[in-house]
């Protein structure tokens, strides 16, 4: 939104930051990417064990004679009652916070046929609704407390997945609910113009974190295949990148060179980047995704026929 400023657009020192799924992952490395930057940092999960090994971390990472502030909180952030516990321990300890951004989620791959019922709305609690109430709870915090003239002002960040941009079978469990984040997250940057609160969106590719072994051990090899060649990134990179361009202002933040291309192509009514770039990004993909939409399709039809699925036409 502010491609040509050098001001700081995300400032965090001295601000208080709540950081949901915060105890590994991504969701660790931004909490310390933050204190670094002087933040006071809470960070929020489900495990204690995993909670208090990860605040040692964080806090290690404060600077030096800060007075920085550190606080884990436990809690199951798919139930709303508990986000609201949750965020009255914050509020009771540092005040209204800053800066919320949800990191909570999980993925668990399958194609949607052979996959169960229970697992499809498990993935919409863990990975739509923990967020979804989060954001509920944080905004009315928010805007019942509001900053005094001249503060910076506070900011809501979402962290959905590139496949909210971009089909892949075996991936329907999932894709739904980060689709539905950031739908959530466009209607709330408007919404929160009569706040003065600014809300973003991250889209990560594939993250290296502790829960991608088991999304590798349940993927269906068809979507291994349509995924060959996705190199990954790690958290802590992934936390750099994020934290960097919400410095400078930006919406809807990518971590990849083709997660660039895919949020450039799928604008609908989301808030734009550099109009220049992205209308060139939509010229060469619209090319591109010509071969690559065609390509993907082929490898599933071969698959399906390789794997017994009467459905699958020939090439």
């Amino acid at each position: 939104m502010f491609p040509f400023t050098r001001k700081n657009q995300f400032p965090v020192k001295g601000r208080l930051v709540v950081i949901t799924g915060g105890s590994q992952g991504m969701g660790l490395e931004v909490a310390k990417v933050l204190a670094r930057k002087g933040a006071n940092v809470v960070i929020v999960a489900r495990g204690v064990e995993k909670l208090e090994k990860a605040m040692k971390e964080v806090e290690a990472e404060a600077v030096e004679g800060s007075g920085q502030k550190f606080k884990w909180c436990s809690g199951d952030l798919s139930v709303a009652g508990e986000v609201e516990r949750v965020f009255a321990e914050v509020v009771e300890w540092g005040g209204v916070p800053d800066i919320v951004w949800t990191c909570a989620g999980a993925a668990h791959p399958g194609l949607f046929t052979e996959i169960t019922s229970e697992i499809l709305e498990s993935q919409m609690r863990t990975n739509y609704f923990s967020a979804m109430h989060t954001a509920h709870s944080a905004l009315r915090l928010m805007t019942s407390s509001p900053l005094p003239a001249g503060a910076p002002q506070r900011h809501l960040v979402f962290t959905a997945s590139v496949l909210a941009f971009i089909p892949l079978a075996g991936y329907n469990p999932y894709t739904p609910a980060k689709a539905a984040l950031r739908a959530l997250a466009d209607g709330l940057r408007q919404e929160c113009l009569l706040y003065g609160i600014d809300v973003h969106c991250c889209f990560p590719a594939t993250i290296y974190t502790p829960g991608y072994e088991f999304e590798q051990s349940v993927k269906p090899s068809l979507t291994k295949k349509l995924e060959e060649g996705d190199s990954g990134q790690t958290p802590v990179e992934v936390a750099r990148v994020c934290v960097g361009k919400l410095e400078k202002g930006q919406s809807n933040v990518t971590t990849s060179l083709v997660g660039e291309a895919l949020r450039a192509t799928a604008w609908g009514g989301s808030r734009r980047g550099n109009v220049v770039v992205d209308t060139v990004w939509i010229w060469i993909v619209a090319v591109v995704w010509l071969i690559v939409g065609w390509d993907m399709e082929r490898t599933v039809r071969r698959w399906g026929r390789e794997n017994g699925y009467a459905g699958s036409k020939k090439d």
